[in-house]
């Protein structure tokens, strides 16, 4: 069923991960498995369009696209239509894959310049690293989930506010504030947000 509907060869940097034609569930990896796309037969959730599209991460721990925010159909009348809907869906990601973010396991952000070390380190307590980046020896420390924030940009945000209003740091060449992952590729550049912060900050 699924395989009729199927171009030979698949889009670039896909392929068949499974194929369940008696239940009608079809499985494809994309880029070194790190996203799976299936389709699937639900008849009883969707009577006029049973078969669902849904787009999945494998690795990493940040989202580096939100499928849902692509407003990308996911319920289709026929095997065909899921299968042509899943074969542009995997043409767009190969198209755009360059301007996802990187896979994360550990989310890190920076804290300043190497001179600041010690500084940083009796404040935050716990390891910090002095790495290189964009040509600056900068600190970094791993942020975690805390204060209830919502994503690791707000958590490190938050930590970066009460870090300024203890020890207070440079904002005319803010260092403070890459995210990135455990291989320092960058994530997010927290900056504007910290500088937009900073002016509600009390002196």
């Amino acid at each position: 069923m699924f395989l009729n509907h199927l171009p030979h060869p698949l889009p670039e940097n896909w392929l068949i991960g499974e194929l369940d034609q008696d239940n009608e569930y079809l499985e494809l990896l994309g880029h070194n498995e790190e996203f799976l796309l299936s389709i699937m037969k639900h008849e009883y959730d969707n009577p006029a369009k049973p078969y669902f599209l849904n787009l999945s991460q494998l690795k990493g721990i940040l989202c580096r696209y939100d499928f849902e925010s692509l407003d990308w159909p996911e319920w289709f009348k026929s095997p065909k239509d899921g299968v042509e809907s899943a074969i542009r869906l995997m043409e767009w990601i190969n198209l755009n894959y360059g301007t996802f973010d990187p896979v994360s396991n550990s989310v890190l952000v920076s804290l300043g310049t190497e001179d600041r070390v010690d500084s940083i380190r009796a404040h935050f307590g716990g390891r910090v690293m002095v790495q290189e980046f964009q040509n600056r020896k900068l600190v970094f420390r791993e942020v975690n989930l805390t204060w209830g924030a919502a994503s690791h940009s707000e958590a490190a945000l938050k930590a970066i506010i009460l870090f300024y209003e203890t020890q207070g740091f440079d904002t005319t060449d803010l260092t403070v504030g890459f995210l990135t992952n455990e291989k320092f590729q960058l994530i997010d550049d927290l900056r504007p947000a910290i500088l937009e912060q900073l002016k509600k900050v009390p002196y």
